[in-house]
């Protein structure tokens, strides 16, 4: 839990809802009460372990739909075990965070790789002003943007940024937050901060930073 929801991390920033489980059986009720999208279990948790428990929910027409990762002790059992009683991936003890967030992003959205600079279309929205133009981002991270761009905007403006991330569309409401002076092409440069991304967005955004992260 301390690695799903430290401050840097989708979870972290309130956008996804997690639960807490000490038991199968919590597991089980928890998610036949919620419907969870997303279920990481340690192999042997009482009261029936991970076999039992994966086995269940995928007999359910109910509970089925739902993707499992099980956290396993690679002294004690066989990872095809899980696999065949439904897990969607086994990582091994001692956990290895950016593989666990990865498997996750996967299981959750599964965009293909693309490079980090993306184009956007942009439309402004202010009282003051309206009209609609092209940037690049220079830098993306699940908070904002830097945006970098020929027309010209003040902090406080409100944008809709539509972007494609691999297959996937983003669209987002942002703040212009920063302006800095203009980079070597002579474009104005903008720190946008997102508003209202969905879950997701975010975690598309995210799972294409850490594969940066990775090169």
């Amino acid at each position: 839990m301390n690695a799903l929801e430290g401050a840097e991390t989708i979870f972290g920033r309130g956008n996804i809802t997690t639960y807490s489980a000490r038991t199968s059986e919590e597991i089980l009720n928890i998610h036949g009460a919620r419907q969870a999208d997303l279920i990481i279990t340690e192999d042997f948790l009482p009261l029936m372990g991970a076999s039992k428990l994966c086995a269940t929910i995928r007999s359910d027409a109910l509970l089925r739909n739902v993707s499992i990762v099980v956290i396993c002790d690679a002294t004690k059992g066989s990872p095809g075990q899980w696999r065949e009683a439904g897990a969607n991936a086994v990582i091994r003890m001692p956990v290895d965070t950016v593989q666990l967030f990865s498997k996750i992003s996967e299981l959750l959205v599964i965009p293909q790789r693309k490079d980090l600079r993306v184009s956007l279309r942009v439309s402004v929205k202010s009282q003051i002003k309206k009209g609609s133009f092209l940037a690049d981002s220079l830098n993306i991270s699940i908070s904002g943007m830097l945006l970098e761009t020929d027309y010209l905007l003040q902090e406080g403006d409100r944008l809709n940024c539509t972007f494609n991330i691999a297959h996937n569309e983003i669209v987002a409401e942002c703040m212009v937050t920063r302006t800095e002076d203009a980079g070597r092409t002579g474009k104005r440069r903008y720190g946008v901060k997102f508003l209202n991304c969905d879950t997701k967005a975010l975690i598309v955004i995210d799972h294409f930073i850490r594969l940066q992260a990775k090169r």
